[in-house]
């Protein structure tokens, strides 16, 4: 009886005390403010610039420049100057740095020297691996063990409106830094060239970023806020503000592993010139079909279809427009370029060509790009 009289007097005394821990702490929750959202986007972008920036590197290029010593007998010597620089990043703990093309070839391939200037202070010399035929992308290595490098994310999962950071040798002479911005746009397609216009590339699917991209930053890393690299700064668009560029990572994965496998950069070729086409361009062109690939010459003169070219063996031409490739529709990310690259030298394709208003299907053997 006495036991059943004490039951009801610590019921008592555990909800009055323990209702009062409750409410203590319920009063304690305030709803998330503006200012916590802040100090969490601070503390992810610190953090994932921190995860990067040590295999982040800056790139001089150096090569041989005739100077003339005496003007009476026309002797010269060749100097060694300072040509370009550029960013590159780490991908791997044995030296393969991944950079733009473009950054490379401001130098002679036989002649140049690309000295590599890592965060920590370290300075290698870098042997040149390959470029990339059809993208604006080369390998370099150095060689050490150990080294830092980076994650790589999959750029087919970015969104509109995601949070990017782009790291860079800024102007050549800022080592390292870092802008932040966000996805401004998917799948730009856009012809880039170098300052001089010695170089000019097209490039098709590309992410289109306001954080800034300033000279020297090409071929510099964009991360997402969990430090994983999507894509490779390339261009900016000097008409506008705060309107750059960057290769999606997933677009320069066959070229990683073709390196690592083989050694060289391997690409299979088609043999045509082209351009993606819109909605718009389709219009302004009045043709049929708003997507595809369409294939046309260059302004300069350059030839639609290369000569003895796989496309040119199976009788591609100029104006015929690509719908297809093995029954993969060519719009939006599914670019010639993207869809391309799946592939290996001497492997066969189907392609759904629309010429006129006729529809044509040829099967093609792809070769290597020499």
């Amino acid at each position: 009886m006495r036991f059943k009289k004490i039951i009801p007097f610590f019921l008592i005394i555990f909800f009055v005390f323990g209702a009062g821990v409750f409410f203590d702490r319920f009063s304690s929750i305030r709803p998330t403010t503006a200012e916590d959202l802040r100090l969490d986007d601070q503390e992810a972008t610190v953090r994932a610039i921190k995860k990067v920036m040590p295999a982040v590197v800056s790139i001089v290029v150096y090569d041989r420049s005739e100077t003339v010593l005496d003007l009476s007998t026309g002797q010269a010597d060749k100097e060694r100057m300072e040509k370009g620089s550029g960013t590159g990043f780490l991908i791997s703990p044995d030296g393969l740095i991944l950079t733009n093309k473009h950054v490379v070839e401001a130098g002679d391939q036989a002649t140049a020297e690309y000295r590599i200037l890592l965060n920590s202070g370290k300075q290698y010399y870098a042997q040149l691996i390959g470029k990339d035929p059809i993208n604006d992308l080369a390998v370099l290595k150095i060689f050490d063990k150990n080294l830092p490098y980076v994650e790589l994310g999959d750029s087919d999962k970015l969104e509109v409106g995601t949070t990017v950071i782009a790291i860079g040798n800024s102007l050549g002479r800022y080592q390292n830094s870092a802008t932040k911005g966000i996805v401004s746009g998917l799948g730009r397609s856009l012809v880039a060239s170098d300052q001089t216009a010695t170089t000019i590339e097209s490039l098709d699917n590309v992410i289109q970023t306001d954080a800034e991209i300033n000279l020297g930053n090409s071929g510099g890393p964009l991360l997402t806020l969990d430090g994983k690299v999507v894509g490779i700064d390339v261009a900016m668009d000097e008409a506008g503000t705060s309107i750059g560029f960057a290769i999606p990572i997933n677009d320069a994965r066959p070229v990683i592993q073709s390196v690592r496998q083989t050694g060289r950069i391997v690409r299979p070729r088609l043999g045509v010139r082209y351009i993606m086409l819109t909605p718009e361009t389709a219009q302004d062109k009045g043709l049929g079909t708003t997507s595809g690939a369409l294939v046309l010459s260059g302004q300069d003169g350059s030839p639609a279809v290369m000569p003895d070219s796989p496309a040119a063996k199976v009788g591609i031409r100029d104006g015929d427009i690509i719908l297809e490739i093995n029954a993969i529709k060519l719009e939006g990310k599914n670019t010639l370029l993207s869809i391309l690259q799946k592939f290996q030298p001497k492997n066969k394709i189907g392609l759904k060509i629309r010429r006129g208003n006729k529809i044509l299907i040829k099967t093609v053997e792809l070769d290597e790009f020499k």
